[in-house]
């Protein structure tokens, strides 16, 4: 009797196209030590060598894994050819921007070594703070993908055997880090439970790293990092030589804010490049009230508020204002938010460390028909201010407000449906 056989289609999620293609790069955004990567991976068709397959990814090395994975096949003369590139490359670009690293091009040891560092993470068996059956069977069809990937990588002789973690980290880290950056590194990656890359930074040893009180709360977010220079004398270091730094910081966990304050000694004093962490010490760890949060990571907000007319929330695209160019589009309860990143991260490399240093600024478009800029800094909402005032979007808005808050009311303006800015607050004039 005859075997049946099920032959899955190219258009099938099942097909695995790579065995048909030659691996041509790879791109890596150098953010590893923000606990992500960004790869856009290029393959070439064996059979028409204009084809050409691209994966475009975003890793995460705290609790999902992968963040983003889509595939793009590009056929020269197909209908969808040009729509697919279009697709491919706002994708890519998009990461390429937000995230604030330079580019690498990287070899395929190192590539696998990335992707299967990041793969046991999007494993089911991983607790997560939000999670749903849409985010789960997203993940199964990656690792799938990613698996067909990694089998016709291994079927020609190419493996991650080549390429340690450590290396993986380096070849997509800064090449030269002050003292600040690796203080404000080191944390985050503490706090993220992410210790391949905190000991990339360090010359402790693992069990000492996995022992921190740092940890001890689980997968935590640096908001705030304050850190001053000490001497030998008040902070003695266990090896006589390393110089100590105390840092007050502030995490988000899942259940609540937390306070630390420490001391950490590195190898190099605050003028040193590519110091490593010799040891670390907790002195206290606080849970914060709500209000002792409030204190803690509250900042000024500036806002200019527009009023629009209703021909400008049909089909708005932030393209047009030059800030906003590489945002994506983010639904909340009151709108759409798009946020303009500044493009690197150097709010790592100082003593003063805000998780948001590293924005711009957002623009709200509401329901109700108003554009709300925000930003922490006045320099910056100047900057947004002017850019959509000379867009094209120009004719459609009129200006209805500039304001300087004490008492932060962006988030709540965001997540109250059908809210408009007066509703959240009697502004005092321009």
């Amino acid at each position: 009797m005859a075997e049946l056989k099920l032959i899955f289609g190219k258009q099938s999620e099942k097909y695995d196209h790579f065995r048909d293609f030659d691996f041509e790069s790879c791109r890596a955004i150098c953010t590893r030590l923000m606990g992500v990567v960004a790869l856009k991976v290029t393959w070439r068709s064996k059979a028409d060598r204009r084809e050409r397959l691209y994966q475009v990814m975003h890793l995460d090395y705290s609790e999902y894994g992968i963040d983003e994975y889509q595939e793009f096949l590009c056929t020269p003369g197909s209908e969808d050819y040009t729509g697919k590139r279009e697709e491919m490359s706002a994708l890519w670009n998009h990461f390429v921007a937000v995230m604030g690293g330079s580019l690498e091009s990287i070899d395929e040891a190192c590539m696998l070594r990335l992707i299967e560092d990041a793969l046991p993470l999007a494993s089911e068996s991983i607790s997560r703070e939000y999670d749903n059956d849409e985010n789960r069977a997203f993940r199964a069809y990656a690792r799938m993908r990613l698996g067909f990937m990694q089998d016709a990588l291994n079927c020609r002789g190419i493996t991650s055997a080549d390429c340690s973690t450590k290396d993986a980290i380096e070849t997509t880290s800064p090449l030269k880090l002050s003292t600040y950056e690796t203080i404000n590194y080191f944390i985050m990656r503490m706090v993220d439970l992410d210790f391949d890359a905190a000991s990339y930074l360090s010359s402790m040893t693992m069990e000492d790293l996995r022992g921190c009180e740092l940890s001890g709360q689980g997968i935590q977010t640096l908001v705030r990092c304050d850190i001053e220079r000490s001497d030998r004398r008040k902070d003695v270091p266990a090896d006589g030589f390393s110089f100590p730094f105390r840092c007050r910081l502030t995490t988000l966990a899942r259940d609540a804010y937390y306070h630390y304050t420490l001391v950490i000694w590195l190898n190099g004093n605050h003028r040193a490049k590519n110091p490593l962490v010799t040891d670390i010490r907790v002195g206290s760890v606080i849970k914060l009230s709500e209000y002792e949060a409030a204190m803690q990571i509250s900042r000024s907000e500036f806002l200019t508020v527009f009023d629009c007319k209703d021909e400008m929330l049909v089909g708005f695209d932030p393209k047009y204002i030059v800030p906003f160019a590489n945002s994506t589009q983010t639904p909340v309860p009151n709108g759409w938010l798009y946020t303009a990143y500044k493009g690197d991260n150097s709010h790592v490399d100082t003593s003063s460390y805000k998780l948001n240093d590293d924005v711009y600024g957002f623009a709200l478009l509401t329901i109700a028909g108003e554009l709300i800029l925000m930003s922490n800094e006045l320099r910056y909402i100047s900057m947004l201010d002017d850019a959509t005032i000379f867009s094209l979007y120009s004719p459609f808005i009129s200006t209805k407000g500039r304001y300087r808050l004490d008492t932060p009311v962006f988030q709540t303006l965001c997540g109250a449906a059908g809210a408009m800015f007066d509703d959240m607050v009697e502004p005092e004039g321009d």
